[in-house]
């Protein structure tokens, strides 16, 4: 049979090996092993079945070991990890390196950046440093790179050419208008105090804050209308209609306010809001509620305000007007307009003025001479004394008023008062016209 040719080839094969003194020490144990493996065998078997590697190989006592296979594996797994921790430790600096070039090119030229003025005032020591205003300018908010902006203010050559003053900045300018701008020995002050009058109009007010350098009279109004103030409270209350012509006209609140040049107009508006919400608080605009008729609504409340602004002066006299405005309001069968020359001057001096075509409905929309009851939306901005007298108006019977150039009122309760009243004001004009003449002349 095959396999015993095979024993027989095999046992000829370890005999030529043996030396002249006979066999090796273990070779009966060899031999008695290769035995029992081919007596393990399916004599059936066609094919004869190869014996492992493992027994080329013997240790001091003649057995046969198994390859390290767990050291190799073991080894295999710590250059992996290796390997791993590196490529992340690389990833890592890579990303870091990025991050900080990105961050150091959106500081350095400003982009992103929050459009946000902030005051910064350096002491002579401070100002003579770069690195001294670099910790200032840090500290502010201004800057967010200090190693980058010392490092590019010495590459410019800026050191000790900054002054010690007080400046408004901006986080949004790049190093080099910043650098400029703490260079600059200006005589104006960055921050600008301006007083607006009660009864100013919006058209009034952005000439006013162009003037004064704020920002331009149309991004104010841009402003205006584009912003987002959802914030104050009031805003809610403010319609949005299409013959509006102003928006936010009547809520931009008069008074003395401090602003930086080349300011942020929307950051403008919101301190002209800010002081609004603060004036008309929680207990005017219970007030309001209280009132009868659509008055008890704010903006026809700010409405008639405004045109009680622009008709009186004071606040007594503006409670006596409110009341003729009053009385027409609840007598509408009778007195339908509150014919007020008010609101036909605001439709010539700041509506007209802004339309590149007519718009007749807007027009007739503010005129009380055609619209019945209240205009479309406040002509003006009014003051808290306006504002008192729309809430609170004198107790009168009175549907007339008129008013001659020296500041007198005249009151009426019938047309055929009104009109001996009209004369009288026109006979005090006449005079101090008269008088006018005669100290312009000399005679």
């Amino acid at each position: 049979m095959r396999n015993e040719r095979d024993k027989e080839e095999l046992n000829h094969y370890f005999s030529r090996n043996q030396d002249e003194k006979g066999q090796q020490p273990n070779e009966k144990l060899f031999q008695d092993e290769r035995t029992q493996w081919f007596l393990n065998e399916d004599e059936d078997s066609d094919d004869m079945k190869v014996a492992p590697d493992s027994f080329s190989k013997k240790n001091q006592f003649g057995d046969f070991e198994q390859p390290p296979k767990r050291k190799k594996q073991a080894s295999k797994f710590s250059r992996f990890a290796e390997s791993f921790i590196l490529i992340c430790l690389f990833v890592g600096i890579a990303i870091f390196l990025a991050y900080f070039a990105l961050g150091s090119a959106s500081d350095l030229l400003g982009l992103g950046q929050e459009d946000k003025q902030i005051e910064v005032t350096l002491t002579k020591e401070q100002a003579a440093s770069v690195k001294k205003t670099a910790d200032v300018l840090k500290k502010n908010g201004v800057i967010s790179q200090k190693f980058v902006f010392e490092l590019y203010a010495k590459l410019k050559d800026k050191d000790g050419t900054f002054l010690p003053k007080t400046f408004v900045l901006n986080n949004k300018w790049g190093y080099d208008q910043i650098m400029d701008h703490l260079a600059y020995d200006k005589v104006d002050s960055d921050i600008v105090s301006i007083t607006f009058r009660e009864g100013m109009t919006q058209r009034q007010i952005g000439e006013l804050l162009e003037e004064n350098h704020v920002c331009t009279a149309q991004k104010f109004y841009d402003a205006l209308e584009e912003g987002k103030y959802d914030n104050f409270d009031f805003v809610g209350l403010v319609p949005d209609e299409e013959l509006r012509f102003r928006k936010f006209e009547g809520y931009i609140f008069p008074d003395t306010y401090e602003f930086y040049t080349n300011m942020n107009p929307q950051e403008v508006v919101k301190k002209f809001f800010n002081n609004f919400d603060n004036k008309v608080d929680t207990d005017v605009m219970q007030q309001i509620r209280n009132l009868s008729g659509g008055l008890g609504e704010l903006d026809n409340l700010m409405t008639l305000a405004s045109i009680i602004q622009k008709e009186a002066t004071d606040l007594e006299n503006m409670k006596m007007v409110s009341s003729v405005f009053h009385n027409r309001l609840n007598n509408s069968s009778n007195f339908p307009y509150l014919q007020s020359d008010a609101t036909g001057n605001y439709i010539r001096d700041d509506i007209r003025h802004f339309m590149t075509e007519d718009n007749q409905a807007m027009y007739d929309a503010y005129d009380t001479s055609k619209v019945i009851g209240l205009p479309v939306a406040p002509i003006c901005n009014p003051g808290m004394d306006a504002i008192e007298a729309a809430i609170h108006p004198a107790s009168t019977d009175y549907y007339f008023f008129v008013s001659d150039d020296a500041g007198n009122y005249y009151f009426a309760a019938t047309d055929a008062e009104h009109e001996a009243n009209k004369k009288k004001a026109a006979q005090v004009n006449k005079e101090l016209k008269k008088e006018k003449a005669v100290e312009e002349s000399g005679k």
